[in-house]
């Protein structure tokens, strides 16, 4: 039996191999890792091979080689880096082939700078070696350094010029290097408007100097420096190994208590910025100048030049719909301005009640602010033949002062009896007659007219205050008339709420309404109950502020408190307002919504769809009884009116999502969820009862894949029915989620899951943020396919695309169905825009030029006369989505049922959303008989608001027809739109490689709109790329898109219309 100091001896013996062992394993691990880095000395220092004889490192040096080759053909990179530093340990002949071997092994890697070292080295070794200068072009290249990259290749041509990879790689890095330089010099030169220099700005000398003297990770090509960006610092430590994290995703929050800060000055910017030393975004600390001023913003300045740019081109669209509904501003301006004149004119013989004006007579001089359809402005030239007239256009486009002079000339109006000044209202001013300056005023003006255009829905939204405190105290005389004379802004408390499961599809959308906010009021029309939201009234109107225009002066702010008492229980969310404007003593313009005008009213409800009522959602929900009093506290400012309740308080939440209004709408269109719930019950029973013929362990898991989802609604109605057809509880817990959402909107998918919750759906449907295309083919196969990716015209939202990859992706080839099952576009030809050379007296048809929407409610236009049909129905296209075939171009022949121009081809769906066409979804217009009254006889289904799509011809595409005379037409579609062309049309190819009619020629003031509108365009492109996908500027670009939308035409440099700015803000939070 040993003894007790044995035994500590001999446990001391094993700790000490053990501790041997483990410094052993220590060592070569360091060995290894010295070997793949190709650091020799350290390496030879750690091994102790200077013992060994100069013919053993020999041997073993050459033995590595080969085993280095024989790895690095096996593509066994890491392995032959091992075996390619023991090879560099002896003195072995032809070192330079070892380092490019290194370098190769250290590219398939992926490590490229250090790849560029082991070449560099070759390169060292041997100078006349091509191969070495090759592959430091290789590694240059993939580190986008491409002039450098251009210089290696050259060099090896040098030394090798009929080396092909050498040329093939030298004529790809020149392409790439011009390209770059091409770039970078378009970019120097069109970035006066935006913000986007200090990207593209190279480092200062000095910058580089104390990056070179402090930067660890600077690259080395011979003996040069190159310094780099930001950007590619970061890509370069990447490669090198530091493993920065990247900064989290910027999660915007809007504070609702924004809206009430009616000044800024001085108050801390709420502008997040990414902080690199923390990890984490901060608000930025520095004192903010006013809200309305953008000079300190290059970001503030770029996005407001583009939302006026944008509202610039809407502004021709939205005078087009207005004219061809002869909505009631259009009828009542130019009445107004009749009606002014008879005063100054005095009484026609046998008036008595009408008074002339004591100071002004036929000889006054008038100053149009705003030109708007320039009816009012005709008008007064038309009854004043000889007096003086100034038309200001009020905007900085050019094409809406010469679309202006074209519509005066085409109605007769002598260049000299209307002088036209094109520059913003605030820049008008009294210039000397004979100064350099002729395009402004040289001497005041008697009577001033603001257009239509110069008001939004909420009165002020577009800075008329300031632009009349201008005018008074600069452009008129003492004794000077204005009309509009002024106006009252009206308010209503409402509750606008989503369904709690009363709704047709029986869902819980309470989750929606967290969503009813924004940094501006929106607007809308509270009559037109198929494009708003249903609402109702929960108190009295009331009027809160009143604005005579005819005072010296307005205040530009303004604040009065009110309460209002409950008339019944509900949720109070929204404060809706209005005007009602006094043009003149005898023209009114009342924008009172129907159901809230008194029986007793005066005037005249408006006619037309236009946009007259304003919407401010309220900080946070209030729940009202009846009888219950509200204290509501109403403010203005010089660009936008706001209210707050006062009492009772309510907690205000920071709000993180939101989502575009029409989806709001959709989920109420009652018609199209019951055809999707049709067709789906109808699909569900034929799998399910496929599935009984398998044996249970055979069959596969039910999967639904849903295209499209939006919010989800048709997601948990296909849910339910699969529920219902016989899906239990254990099958889902089993198998995962019955049907499969995808919807490419983030945040609109984060609210959506709100609502699965909301009805205990969250284990039936899987929402997928993500593009169908992008998705990786999935191991459960679905049995049914369900998209909503239809609009009026069938094609725009890229059903065809998106199907065919969910069909790859996510389904069996020939076992599964799809809802809808089939498609046929249908379409007529009309005439549009002939009522518009009769327009009140004038000829408008100038406007017709810019018929350019695609989507069209021929309903409404066939009921005012805007259009007439010139033709029968005829079927266009027809697509079998569940087969998979699709139709080939062809030529139809059109019958003309009357004499006219052909200017447009009206087109609609009919879907067949189940195999066998029993159930039918359309959007074919009621005023349109169908091509076979068949479908009156199945279970038929049109959505609301009931719109169609259209292709517009102009110029020589406008095609002259005579009754009974048939023409034919060439039909086709790309992957998202039908195309109507003309036999022997001339055909151009686009960037993007569609094939397109040739543009025919246009008027002037139409090619300035088409400049403006591709200007806009691309400065969309960069705000996207530079504000929205840059996680160093996402704050930056927030906290601008916020700063405008508070209140847009804050700033008189700029006419922005408030909706834009609104929606731009919104975006950040989809």
């Amino acid at each position: 039996m040993p003894s007790a100091e044995q035994d500590g001896e001999s446990s001391g013996s094993s700790d000490s191999e053990e501790e041997e062992q483990e410094s052993l394993d220590d060592r070569m691990k360091r060995i290894t890792k010295l070997g793949k880095e190709g650091k020799m000395e350290e390496l030879v220092k750690e091994a102790k091979l200077s013992d060994c004889s100069p013919e053993m490192l020999a041997f073993a040096s050459q033995k590595s080689k080969e085993l280095g080759n024989i790895a690095f053909q096996k593509k066994e990179y890491e392995q032959a880096l091992e075996y390619y530093a023991g090879a560099l340990l002896g003195d072995v002949p032809e070192k330079h082939k070892i380092y490019s071997n290194r370098s190769a092994c250290l590219f398939q890697l992926g490590k490229y700078t250090d790849a560029l070292v082991e070449a560099t080295k070759a390169i060292k070794c041997d100078r006349s070696w091509s191969k070495g200068y090759f592959r430091a072009g290789r590694a240059a290249m993939e580190m986008e350094y491409y002039q450098e990259a251009l210089e290696m290749f050259e060099k090896g041509l040098d030394r090798d010029p009929s080396n092909k990879d050498l040329i093939t790689w030298a004529e790809k890095a020149r392409k790439i290097r011009n390209q770059q330089q091409q770039d970078k010099l378009v970019k120097k030169h069109t970035t006066d408007y935006s913000k986007f220099e200090s990207l593209t700005k190279a480092q200062t000398e000095e910058e580089e100097q104390e990056e070179m003297a402090n930067d660890p990770n600077r690259v080395i090509l011979g003996d040069k420096y190159y310094s780099s960006s930001k950007m590619e610092q970061r890509q370069l430590k990447a490669m090198l190994g530091y493993q920065e994290p990247p900064p989290p995703p910027f999660e915007p929050e809007f504070s609702m208590d924004m809206v009430y800060r009616h000044d800024a000055r001085g108050m801390k910017t709420q502008n997040p910025v990414w902080d690199p030393t923390s990890r984490e975004w901060r608000v930025d600390a520095k004192p903010a100048p006013s809200r309305v001023d953008y000079s300190d913003s290059q970001q503030a300045q770029a996005i407001a030049l583009f939302l006026e740019r944008q509202s610039d081109v809407q502004y021709v669209d939205n005078w087009l719909a207005m004219l061809d509904e002869d909505s009631t501003p259009v009828e009542v301006w130019p009445r107004a301005v009749r009606d002014l004149i008879a005063q100054m004119l005095g009484p026609k013989d046998g008036e008595e009640k009408r008074k002339k004006h004591s100071m002004l007579g036929d000889d006054a001089r008038w100053l149009f602010l705003g030109v708007g359809t320039t009816l009012p402005l005709l008008t007064a030239a038309r009854y004043l033949p000889k007096g003086d007239i100034i038309a200001n256009t009020a905007h900085r486009a050019f094409y809406i002062a010469d679309l202006a002079l074209t519509i005066a000339k085409d109605n007769g109006i002598q260049k000299e009896q209307i002088k036209w000044i094109h520059r913003p209202t605030q820049d008008l001013s009294i210039v000397d007659p004979d100064g350099e300056d002729i395009n402004n005023l040289t001497g005041k003006v008697d009577c001033v007219v603001l257009d239509y255009e110069l008001f939004d829905a909420g009165l002020l939204g577009k800075g008329v205050l300031a632009k009349i405190n201008h005018t008074k105290k600069k452009l008129v005389t003492a004794n000077h008339l204005i009309m509009p004379m002024g106006a009252s802004v009206m308010c209503a408390p409402l509750e606008v709420i989503s369904n709690r499961g009363n709704g047709a599809d029986g869902l819980d959308w309470r989750a929606v309404d967290d969503t009813r906010w924004g940094a501006f009021y929106e607007v809308g029309n509270l009559d037109d109950t198929e494009s708003h939201e249903p609402w109702r009234a929960l108190g009295e109107v009331q009027e809160v502020f009143d604005f005579d225009f005819t005072e010296s002066e307005l205040k530009l702010s303004g604040q009065r408190d009110f309460e209002f008492v409950a008339a019944e229980d509900g949720v109070l969310n929204c404060i809706s307002f209005w005007y009602r404007m006094d043009l003149t003593p005898n023209v009114a313009l009342d924008h009172t919504p129907a159901e809230l005008r008194s029986p007793s009213a005066s005037s005249t409800a408006p006619v037309g769809a236009y946009a007259r009522h304003a919407m401010q959602w309220l900080a946070a929900p209030v729940e009202v009884c009846k009888g219950d009093t509200v204290c509501v506290r109403a403010s203005y400012s010089r660009s936008r009116v706001r209210f707050e309740v006062t009492s009772p308080e309510v907690t205000m939440k920071d709000k993180k999502v939101s989502v575009p209004r029409w989806l709001m709408l959709r989920i109420r269109e009652e018609e199209r969820v019951e055809a999707y719930r049709k067709a789906i019950e109808k699909a569900l029973d034929k799998i399910m009862q496929q599935r009984e013929a398998i044996p249970k362990l055979d069959r596969h898991p039910l999967r639904i894949v849903h295209l499209g989802a939006g919010l989800g609604q048709i997601s948990m109605i296909a849910a339910k029915a699969a529920r219902e057809a016989g899906v239990d509880e254990r099958e889902v817990e089993t198998h995962g989620c019955t049907v499969v959402a995808v919807e490419q909107m983030p945040k609109v998918v984060k609210l959506a899951r709100r609502a699965l919750k909301d009805n205990d759906l969250e284990q039936d449907v899987f929402f997928c943020s993500e593009d169908v295309r992008k998705l990786p083919s999935q191991p459960t196969r679905a049995q049914l396919i369900v998209t909503e990716l239809i609009d009026p015209g069938l094609l725009g939202e890229g059903i065809l695309v998106l199907l065919n990859a969910a069909r790859i992706k996510m389904c069996n080839a020939f076992e599964h169905q799809v809802v809808p099952s089939r498609g046929t576009i249908w379409a007529a030809a009309f005439e549009f825009g002939e009522k518009l050379k009769t327009c009140h007296g004038f000829d408008m048809s100038s406007f017709n030029h810019y018929r350019t929407n695609l989507m069209v409610d021929i309903d409404t236009a066939l009921e005012n006369g805007t259009a007439r049909q010139l033709s029968t129905v005829f079927q266009v296209l027809k697509f079998d989505f569940e087969k998979n075939e699709m139709p080939s171009s062809h030529s139809i022949k059109i019958h003309p049922t009357d004499d006219g121009k052909i200017n447009a081809i009206v087109f609609w769906y009919e879907v067949a959303m189940d195999q066998e066409g029993d159930i039918l979804l359309t959007n074919w217009p009621e005023a349109v008989p169908p091509a076979d009254f068949a479908m009156m006889e199945k279970d038929l289904h049109k959505p609301r608001p009931l719109r169609q799509a259209v292709c517009n011809f102009q110029g020589d595409y406008i095609k002259e027809v005579e009754k009974g005379v048939p023409i034919e037409i060439d039909v086709g579609y790309t992957q998202a739109w039908p195309q109507f062309v003309w036999p022997g049309t001339e055909m151009v190819q686009k960037e993007s490689g569609e094939r397109m009619a040739k543009p025919p020629p246009m008027p002037r003031h139409r090619l300035h709109f088409e400049k403006l509108k591709t200007e806009t365009e691309d400065l969309e492109k960069k705000l996207q790329s530079g504000l929205m996908f840059d996680e160093e500027m996402l704050g930056d670009g927030y906290a601008a898109a916020e700063r405008i939308a508070l209140e847009p035409n804050g700033n008189p440099n700029y006419l922005i219309d408030p909706p834009n700015a609104n929606y731009f803000h919104m975006m950040f939070f989809l």
